[in-house]
């Protein structure tokens, strides 16, 4: 629930065509007093069993995957900005459905955008990454942005996919300090920002450098004491990322 919460909001407020899934099995009890909305699990089910009749229209992808728009131009082509789906398989998910452990079914995509790459983790683990290391490498060697699988934090996994990923830079998600996998980027030289350094990151990949913006003022001060206010982010600059 900590990658649905605010779905249905979302939804109603941007009213998405098409919802990327896979043919997972998971189910959720709700406790009295959960942090979620218990809402937003119900309307994801609905797109989940609906499928293609459902609104959003519910596509299922999976690594390796092309079509038009989000990695093909109207002729078939590759061009533009563009997502690659680098996991999962439909062997992933069919061992998460029967470990009942859903990470390594995680979504991870690789988005071109401004003459950089920036590479979106999920809650990827361990098998996730033996697969993009073995079918994707060339893809996500040397990216420019990562953001964290399982938000940074420390999940008994093996690290050295960052011996191929070294970004320039990472993005570490909500959660407190000790939990967070410092010692893994430190240990590389890997640069990185946490929310809870910096409140919210924002990236202009229009930016031919990815220019980074943080919507905590002493934060982007602290990092870049020529930092100004963007009215239209909402945020402060920091510099380029790339």
């Amino acid at each position: 629930m900590d990658h649905l919460d605010g779905l249905k909001p979302f939804c109603d407020s941007f009213s998405p065509t098409v919802f990327w899934d896979t043919d997972n099995q998971k189910e959720i009890e709700f406790s009295p007093g959960s942090p979620f909305d218990e809402e937003d699990w119900k309307f994801y089910k609905n797109i989940r069993n609906t499928k293609p009749e459902s609104n959003p229209q519910r596509m299922t992808v999976y690594s390796g995957y092309h079509a038009k728009y989000y990695n093909q131009n109207e002729d078939g082509t590759p061009g533009g900005d563009y997502l690659s789906i680098l996991a999962p398989t439909p062997a992933l998910l069919a061992d998460a459905i029967e470990k009942d452990d859903y990470n390594d079914a995680s979504y991870v995509l690789l988005y071109r955008a401004g003459g950089g790459r920036i590479l979106l983790g999920g809650d990827s683990h361990d098998a996730t990454w033996d697969h993009i290391l073995a079918n994707h490498r060339d893809l996500v060697t040397d990216v420019d942005l990562l953001i964290a699988p399982h938000h940074g934090r420390k999940s008994e996994r093996d690290y050295s996919f960052l011996d191929t990923v070294n970004p320039k830079m990472t993005f570490f998600g909500n959660a407190n300090s000790e939990h967070l996998a410092y010692s893994a980027w430190n240990n590389r030289g890997l640069k990185f920002v946490t929310n809870n350094q910096a409140n919210c990151m924002v990236v202009d990949t229009k930016s031919p450098n990815l220019t980074l913006y943080v919507t905590y003022e002493n934060y982007a001060r602290k990092r870049n004491p020529n930092t100004f206010y963007h009215s239209t982010y909402r945020a402060w600059y920091c510099g380029d990322i790339t």
